[in-house]
């Protein structure tokens, strides 16, 4: 496993950009509209993995009504997308570096409108379903962080993991629509956001997958 190397300074950056990411997501349990200077009434969203930031930042870009919120476990990957988001003034989106294992800490029953996974660990090798971020005990925390009609919009390059996740789906009591194995070239693409990880499998010729599942009304 690839060791990922620790950025020069981490500390003094996250602070040059502290309105951009909360060290103390906890606080903000129910009221992250208000803690983010969003109107109470606007959506919420949520990226589960946001990497580098690029999806993140182009889907607050389109959505200047939306406040979108961007979790990204590792430190050092987060930074940049925090520093990205801070150049650019940003006025919609912000970070936290936390553990999707902590999700109903961070935000109350209903609060969150959508949900995002990009591209997320698929743990083939390791045979670990457990720790798919599509496994049914991860659905039900979103379920229940969902508003009723709330949705989770869910892309991979891992045929294997797709139609496991689409299974977790049925098994979770969520709907699913708009499925497609072939996203490139299907009628959702016009609309579709890429990551950078979705970009390097598409010049392989990896066809993505992507399925949105929804809590029922």
């Amino acid at each position: 496993m690839t060791r990922l190397r620790r950025k020069k300074n981490i500390y003094a950056r996250l602070s040059a950009c502290a309105s951009y990411w909360f060290e103390v997501p906890v606080a903000n349990r129910g009221c992250w509209r208000q803690a983010c200077g969003m109107p109470p009434d606007c959506p919420l969203y949520l990226e589960l993995g946001c990497g580098k930031g690029r999806f993140a930042i182009e889907t607050a870009r389109k959505n200047p009504g939306v406040c979108v919120i961007a979790l990204e476990k590792e430190q050092s990957v987060i930074l940049s997308a925090i520093e990205s988001a801070c150049e650019e003034g940003m006025t919609n989106l912000f970070f936290l570096c936390a553990d999707v294992l902590l999700l109903r800490n961070y935000f109350t029953p209903g609060e969150v409108d959508r949900i995002y996974i990009n591209f997320c660990d698929p743990w083939s090798r390791k045979n670990k379903p457990k720790r798919r971020l599509t496994y049914r005990e991860y659905l039900e925390t979103y379920k229940t962080l969902l508003r009723p009609c709330g949705d989770i919009h869910f892309k991979t390059d891992d045929s294997r993991l797709f139609e496991f996740s689409m299974g977790e789906f049925e098994v979770a009591g969520l709907g699913i629509r708009k499925i497609t194995r072939d996203l490139h070239n299907s009628p959702w693409n016009a609309e579709n956001i890429r990551t950078e990880f979705e970009e390097k499998f598409a010049e392989q010729g990896v066809l993505i997958k992507r399925a949105e599942a929804f809590k029922p009304d």
